[in-house]
């Protein structure tokens, strides 16, 4: 409701997506490290793990012929 309350109000609420954009992808790239049990490097700008190529896999879902998001 905070959300909704900023909206009507006109006004920029306290967890807008410029802050949980950045804080999700930091909490997810530490799942991905976790998997790895390793510690990874996030190029932000081109979504890709530097260090460990094979982590990439579980950035993006590869889905069947036919299906696509």
């Amino acid at each position: 409701m905070h959300w909704v309350d900023a909206a009507k109000a006109g006004v920029q609420p306290d967890a807008h997506f410029g802050y949980s954009g950045p804080l999700t992808e930091i909490c997810l790239l530490g799942n991905v490290a976790k998997r790895m049990d390793s510690r990874i490097e996030w190029d932000c700008k081109n979504l890709k793990v530097t260090n460990l190529p094979d982590a990439n896999r579980h950035i993006r879902a590869e889905y069947r012929k036919g299906w696509t998001l």
